[in-house]
């Protein structure tokens, strides 16, 4: 998890290769629930949070994680909040088109087969 974060934190800087990381926080609990959040000198921000709910078999299992991100672009910044599951990926934003709508219509994996 902690290689995601880093991998992350890598592409968001190579945007601007002058930015340095001025605040990380993380962590993981007993239970498999992490935070994690940073702050970098161009004014990108981010933060996660997230638990694991293991498997019947190794490997298998699920996160549900959440969390946000922003940067500034143009003078504007724009912020996404996210949901990630067994459903897949949810960005929000202003800036975003609404798919929420194509959801309902969709279904699951599951109603397709």
């Amino acid at each position: 998890m902690k290689a995601i974060i880093f991998l992350c934190l890598v592409a968001l800087s190579a945007a601007d290769q002058n930015a340095r990381i001025v605040n990380y926080q993380s962590g993981i609990e007993e239970d498999g629930s992490y935070a994690a959040q940073f702050e970098t000198t161009n004014g990108i921000k981010a933060q996660e949070d997230g638990i694991s709910y293991p498997g019947n078999v190794p490997e298998a299992g699920n996160y549900v994680r959440s969390g946000s991100y922003s940067y500034e672009w143009e003078g504007v910044t724009y912020t996404v909040t996210w949901t990630a599951d067994e459903n897949g990926f949810h960005p929000e934003g202003d800036h975003l088109p609404d798919f929420s709508h194509t959801r309902e219509h969709i279904g699951g994996v599951e109603d397709h087969l």
